[in-house]
């Protein structure tokens, strides 16, 4: 009775402590209660926000609140964020920058929101900067326009509109890819220039009065130089160029109508030509081989290499930055994929039958001697006989029976027949990008363990892992053509008959089947590799020594097994191309790169300019140029040009547009002085028609 009273009690203690531990239990899940339980989604994200704060404000101390206010936070900005984004993406622009300023005010921290107005701002200003691109484009001004988009592209190199126009207008300029960037269109229209052995200052002052540009002459010029040139309707800057490439002189522009003219050494070219530092970022190629390929063809040395980033950093001039752009565009392009889809088939076929007696062939004496023992454990007598080995003696042979004789193997009549038929099917697939390879293994690796004694220390096993099964190794190269050259190396091995050495260790056999081949198929062409044959056949046979022999009865005395395996492999193989070569524009393809010694983006001599017709009064003022040239030819003795003035001619005044531009200012001395014009040769042009205005 006491017993059952304990007891009692004892369940009522138990219910009790129960009930506590499921009330606590609850009260903790209330409290941890996940947050979309405890939150109305139709609120709105700065609704929800600010109730998880006012819980901070009125329960401080509990820990609950201020992770339910992390909580919050995260939501409300990812939801708020992701719906920027989104905005943004389809132009929304003023609904992107409130969706940015609603994450602001309860995260004025926020750095994607910060970052994602900065992008807005930035999308904006590049939509008016296209606008005004399109617009030019409209008008024919295309490199114009192309300096824009380019612009565009270095702060967004993936703006889909900016790709578009880029794209348009490189379709334009395509036909007229070889030449250079044309000038303005008053510097666009022939000249005709007749000069021989003329000093170089006359020649610029001739240049200057027909084109209307400002020449400034460097002080280390060589008065004595001459220059011969005779041009007939060239284009104005085909005719400059042509001037300062044959005496050895550089240009540099100043302004739309001003140009500084200097030797071109070394020494000048550090002083006068201006330098760009340029920043490329590579998707598909390395920066390093970029790196090779820009010191290689441009001769550029101030080059540095960023591997962490995969960029590129160069300082050159902006012709030489312009080449480096288009070897990059020609060769940071996608690298194709292959997705290869294969099939190995191994098939198994194997028979085996075995008919016959089989007698036994062995018969020996054993060396087992019977030993009889008594035991008496509670006096009843038990004796059991056991056989000891025993070294067989004469004494044993002369007392040899029947129970001392063994044969083996047991008799026994084999009437059996075994057939099987085995398919291993592998079906892969991978994918591997051009010429790189890809290794399938599909198998064990089987330990092997070799064992090594060396004297004085004892004998070390060392374990070695072989991989047993299907391996097979691919290259693929994708060509332009969509096919894909392949090389193929297939090997199937299995293991074979375990032996075991005299030290214990454990060996295997390994059977191996291998086959290497390179081929070249079409995008989506099966190739089936078959012809991996192995074929076994045997037949043993166990017979009695002439009762075997007899034709028919033969069979009776004797044992035949026939044993046949054939084991084929096929292979198929099947590539499909992702994203074969997309092969560069052609103005990327194809493009001029100066001389041996000047490295630029236009050719010294251009193709022949094809003016646009004239008015009607252009066609006078050409006809009086024309009339001039001829009478200057004629009038004007061969020894006229002979002798040049000792003093420059006006063909700038420097002094103003010197210091501007940071250019040494011509002496005094250099300059031309009061009457001495009229020691120069007649002008070229029509006194009438004065030089263009710029």
């Amino acid at each position: 009775m006491i017993f059952t009273n304990k007891m009692h009690h004892l369940k009522q203690r138990y219910r009790c402590r129960l009930l506590i531990t499921m009330l606590i239990t609850q009260i903790a899940s209330c409290a941890f209660a996940p947050w979309d339980k405890s939150v109305d989604k139709n609120k709105t994200p700065e609704v929800q926000v600010a109730e998880a704060q006012d819980k901070i404000s009125k329960h401080p101390e509990v820990t609950v609140n201020r992770k339910n206010l992390l909580v919050t936070n995260e939501l409300a900005s990812t939801k708020l964020l992701r719906q920027a984004e989104q905005a943004r993406s389809k132009g929304l622009y003023d609904q992107a920058n409130t969706l940015y300023d609603r994450v602001l005010d309860f995260l004025p921290d926020e750095p994607s929101a910060i970052s994602g107005k900065l992008l807005v701002e930035r999308e904006k200003s590049q939509l008016k900067r296209l606008d005004k691109a399109i617009e030019l484009a409209d008008n024919n001004k295309l490199e114009d326009a192309k300096e824009i988009v380019h612009d565009i592209l270095l702060e967004s190199p993936q703006q889909i509109q900016a790709l578009n126009l880029q794209q348009r207008i490189n379709e334009k300029l395509a036909p007229t890819k070889a030449q250079p960037p044309q000038l303005k269109p008053q510097f666009d229209r022939p000249v005709t220039l007749e000069l021989r052995d003329a000093n170089i200052k006359v020649v610029f002052e001739a240049l200057s009065r027909a084109t209307g540009i400002n020449f400034i002459l460097d002080k280390d010029i060589k008065p004595e130089t001459k220059a011969t040139i005779f041009v007939k309707k060239a284009r104005i800057e085909d005719a400059i160029e042509m001037v300062l490439s044959s005496n050895g002189l550089q240009k540099k522009a100043l302004s739309e109508n001003s140009a500084l003219v200097f030797p071109s050494t070394q020494a000048k070219l550090k002083d006068y030509q201006d330098l760009m530092i340029r920043s490329f970022y590579f998707t598909n190629t390395n920066a390093k081989q970029v790196s090779t390929l820009l010191k290689t063809m441009l001769k550029t040395k101030d080059i540095f290499v960023d591997e962490r980033l995969n960029m590129l950093v160069m300082r050159d001039t902006p012709e030489i930055i312009r080449i480096a752009e288009k070897l990059i565009a020609a060769n940071d392009l996608e690298e194709p994929e292959v997705m290869l889809d294969i099939e190995v088939l191994e098939v198994s076929r194997s028979r085996l039958q075995e008919l016959g007696v089989e007698f036994p062939n062995r018969i020996a004496v054993n060396s087992l001697i019977p030993i009889t023992t008594v035991t008496s454990a509670t006096g009843v007598v038990a004796s059991s006989t056991v056989n000891t080995a025993s070294q067989l003696t004469l004494g044993g042979l002369l007392h040899l029976n029947q129970n001392r004789f063994d044969v083996s193997p047991n008799p026994a009549v084999n009437f059996r027949k075994i057939t099987g038929d085995v398919n291993l099917l592998s079906n892969p697939r991978i994918r591997v990008k051009n010429n790189e390879k890809a290794k399938i293994l599909v198998g064990d690796k089987v330990p092997i363990i070799t064992t090594t004694s060396t004297a004085n220390v004892g004998i070390s096993e060392s374990v070695q892992y072989v991989d047993v099964g299907l391996k097979l190794d691919v290259e693929p190269r994708v060509t332009l053509d969509d096919y894909v050259n392949i090389k193929i190396g297939l090997e199937v091995s299995s293991l074979g008959e375990k032996t075991i050495t005299k030290n214990g260790a454990t060996v295997y056999t390994i059977g191996t089947r291998n086959a290497n081949t390179a081929l070249r198929l079409k995008n989506g062409e099966t190739q089936v590799l078959a012809g991996l044959i192995l074929d076994d056949e045997r037949k043993n046979a166990s017979k009695l020594p002439g009762l075997g022999d007899i034709p028919l009865l033969g069979r009776l005395f004797a044992n035949q097994e026939d044993k046949k395996s054939k084991t084929e492999i096929v292979l198929a193989i099947t590539p499909r191309i992702i994203g074969n070569i997309r092969l560069p524009e052609a103005e990327v393809a194809e493009y001029w790169s100066g001389t041996e010694n000047l490295i630029t983006n236009k050719p010294l001599v251009n193709l022949p300019v094809t003016a646009s017709p004239l008015s009607p009064q252009d066609k006078l003022k050409e006809q009086i140029r024309s009339r001039q040239s001829q009478t200057n030819a004629e009038l004007v003795p061969p020894d006229a040009t002979q002798e040049a003035p000792t003093s420059q001619p006006p063909v700038a005044t420097p002094a103003e547009t010197s210091k501007s531009q940071n250019v040494p200012e011509a002496s005094p001395s250099a300059l031309p002085q009061q009457g001495e014009l009229q020691d120069l040769p007649p002008p070229l042009i029509d006194p009438s028609n004065p030089p263009l205005a710029p």
